[in-house]
């Protein structure tokens, strides 16, 4: 019974060893504790607060002849609220279980169980993380994953830094009233074709109509001037037969009386 109490403790000990070790080496700064190992994260370049998540990615790889399981550890370094961020981690078949811890301004998520892949010469392990912000804050955020084995020893590491930008939408400018908004200027085809029917009248319309009453006048006098000429030479040729009439008749007039006689007549019926 006390062996077997001792072999308990003896157990109990070297997992709480383990657990501070593995707690130690995710908090430390991230270095390859093995040779030959190298992991490469990709993330997008901008996360919008709010919006649908989006996936992290970590490949790690290998040139050691001897394969291992690997467990994946995410860090996000940021200044948001722990509420702020949504983490799941995915693999093919589904959802992937985790655990989740914050110390500051990093937020841990660890593996529960090892990687479904096998790390070998030739062959790479992927670990995916869907990840999303609420906000309303905003600013950068790195991502770091860490790659480790079975024993828990850190093989390789390594992070991208991206933006968190807010998702809140800025308010619309005020649209101008009605009453001020400008009048709508006339189409440039409207102008060129009703501008020469305003300026000239069509052929045969009257001037009176166009409404012009220097035109109606012009056409007035035009259309007197030829009747008026006729009449005045009436009159003056008249006048002038008038004149040479009465020059005639004042010519015989003259003659008669300077054909009467001057001497003495006998009266009829007188004696001598």
């Amino acid at each position: 019974m006390r062996h077997w109490t001792a072999r308990r403790g003896t157990s109990l000990v070297s997992a709480v060893l383990a657990g501070a070790a593995l707690s130690t080496s995710l908090e430390a700064p991230a270095h390859a504790d093995e040779p030959g190992f190298s992991v490469r994260v990709t993330a997008p370049d901008t996360f919008t607060a709010g919006r649908s998540a989006q996936t992290v990615t970590a490949v790690v790889t290998s040139e050691n002849r001897r394969c291992r399981k690997v467990r994946w550890a995410l860090l996000v370094h940021s200044g948001l609220q722990d509420d702020q961020l949504r983490v799941v981690r995915v693999e093919e078949d589904g959802e992937f279980r985790t655990t989740t811890s914050t110390e500051g301004v990093t937020t841990t998520i660890l593996d529960a169980q090892l990687d479904p892949g096998t790390l070998c010469r030739g062959r790479t392990v992927t670990g995916r993380w869907q990840i999303a912000f609420t906000g309303p804050d905003a600013g950068p955020v790195q991502f770091e994953a860490r790659a480790f084995d079975a024993r828990d020893t850190l093989l390789t590491a390594g992070g991208v830094t991206t933006q968190v930008e807010s998702g809140t939408p800025e308010s619309p400018a005020p649209s101008p009233s009605r009453s001020a908004s400008p009048a709508p200027e006339p189409d440039q085809d409207e102008e060129s074709t009703e501008a020469p029917v305003a300026e000239a009248p069509a052929a045969g319309t009257d001037d009176t109509e166009s409404g012009d009453p220097q035109a109606a006048l012009v056409s007035e006098d035009s259309f007197l001037l030829g009747p008026g000429l006729i009449v005045g030479g009436v009159f003056v040729f008249l006048g002038v037969l008038l004149l040479l009439r009465i020059r005639s008749r004042s010519r015989a007039a003259r003659l008669r009386a300077q054909q009467v006689p001057t001497g003495f007549y006998t009266m009829p019926g007188s004696s001598r």
